[in-house]
């Protein structure tokens, strides 16, 4: 397997979900957020999803020095290889996603 950099915009359920399995597979990941509070609390390790083991594989990502949260997603796509854009689906007339 080649390690990758990657790029995660947004830490919601989807982006952080994927960042911190992608670095579990050994991947350099840099997840981007414009939250400020989220972000420094992700930096703790702290998470407030409810997913089995991803508050251990956060942890994990950190520890290893895999897994980053910064707020700046200009920074984190200029350095990627890959990008995952993880960023609400806006909604179209009648509640459908757009």
């Amino acid at each position: 397997m080649q390690i990758r950099r990657v790029a995660v915009v947004g830490t919601g359920y989807v982006g952080l979900t994927t960042g911190a399995c992608l670095a579990a597979l050994g991947h350099r990941v840099v997840c981007a957020d414009t939250d400020r509070h989220k972000v420094e609390r992700l930096r703790r390790g702290e998470v407030d999803i409810l997913e089995p083991r991803l508050p251990e594989l956060v942890r994990e990502g950190l520890d290893s020095g895999r897994l980053e949260f910064i707020r700046d997603a200009r920074a984190a796509v200029a350095a990627a290889d890959v990008v995952f854009l993880c960023l609400p689906t806006p909604m179209g007339v009648g509640g459908a996603a757009d």
